[in-house]
């Protein structure tokens, strides 16, 4: 999987939470440690500390792609989605496992999925049998493993809700099939068609009435009320920080961008621009330095790009600053962590 340097502008994201509850079973099924994944993706476990923190979607890619350079698992989403559990998504976990029944949690999954990122939506479309889609807009490889990982997480949770076993009547996927699919019939329990129509599953209308264990009415209500109140949060301050970061990667090669240039390309005054940023917890200069150091692990992985085009690239204007920014970022010069790749 190679990750394409324009997706640095783009406003998808994956909550901490989710990549802090995945990881430690996923790696301990593949025989790796976390600290060694994290430090070969180049992500600081301090990014990862807070569980609301929204990781830019280029990031996260970048850590399952060292995961997939070391295990050559054309499954990885498959099995990223079997290590899923409520705390997964925190918030939208609990108001989902708290409803009544599985379409009522479903129904709570459309409404707040955003909580646990944007890399994709989720659409129920009522009939018989009924079908629940996922919509993932990335094009590519990133895109393959994205989806696995949402749909097989949808049944991993779905398991843990009901009292007793039920699968969807048949599982889809556009993408081609893996080495080793039969291990996805074999664990979701129905046929698994590959090269399909749309990416999502078929349930028996029946299902969506099946009560959960973990329905709670009090607990419903109160979710209800602070994912949304989240939800609100999240479309004020998500939306400011990847309109920043877009404007930032499409200005990047013309020089360093400042503050001032891109409040002015979003109509803002810089100050109010700072402020805004500043009530969300981030900073300009934070925004600024993490995009630089996503794209600069992205293009050293491009043996075409030297390190001169690669600090013009990033808005340097010399490779000397290029240099020791990314010592600071990751205490090796950009040489030494191109031959470790």
């Amino acid at each position: 999987m190679q990750i394409d340097p324009d997706l640095a502008g783009e406003p998808q994201s994956l909550s901490a939470a989710y990549i802090t509850s995945v990881l430690p079973p996923l790696l301990d099924r593949y025989g790796l440690t976390r600290d060694a994944v994290l430090a070969r993706a180049g992500i600081d476990p301090l990014q990862l500390a807070r569980a609301d923190t929204l990781v830019p979607m280029v990031d996260a890619l970048r850590l399952f792609l060292v995961i997939l350079e070391q295990t050559g698992d054309e499954g990885l989403g498959f099995e990223a989605g079997r290590c899923v559990q409520p705390r997964s998504y925190q918030v939208l976990g609990y108001a989902v496992l708290s409803s009544a029944s599985l379409g009522e949690a479903i129904q709570r999954l459309l409404r707040f999925e955003k909580l646990a990122g944007n890399l994709g939506r989720s659409t129920l479309t009522p009939g018989d049998p009924v079908q629940l889609s996922w919509h993932c807009p990335l094009p590519g490889a990133p895109a393959r493993y994205i989806t696995e990982a949402a749909i097989t997480g949808w049944i991993t949770f779905a398991r843990q809700l009901l009292a007793e076993p039920a699968a969807p009547l048949s599982v889809h996927f556009r993408h081609v099939a893996p080495v080793r699919s039969e291990r996805y019939a074999d664990w979701f329990g129905c046929p698994v068609h590959f090269e399909a129509g749309f990416d999502g599953v078929m349930l028996a209308p029946a299902m969506l009435s099946l009560p959960l264990t973990s329905a709670d009415p009090g607990l419903n209500q109160m979710m209800e009320r602070e994912a949304a109140a989240l939800l609100a949060d999240y479309d004020a301050g998500t939306n400011l920080a990847n309109a920043v970061r877009s404007h930032l990667y499409r200005m990047l090669a013309d020089g360093e961008p400042g503050l001032e240039a891109v409040a002015g390309r979003m109509g803002l005054a810089a100050r109010t621009l700072q402020s805004r940023l500043h009530r969300q917890g981030v900073s300009f200069q934070e925004l600024l330095d993490g995009l630089r150091r996503s794209l600069a692990e992205i293009y050293l992985r491009d043996p075409a790009l030297g390190l001169t085009d690669i600090a013009l690239l990033l808005g340097f204007a010399e490779q000397s600053s290029f240099n020791r920014a990314f010592r600071r970022w990751r205490g090796q010069s950009p040489t030494a962590f191109r031959r470790q790749q």
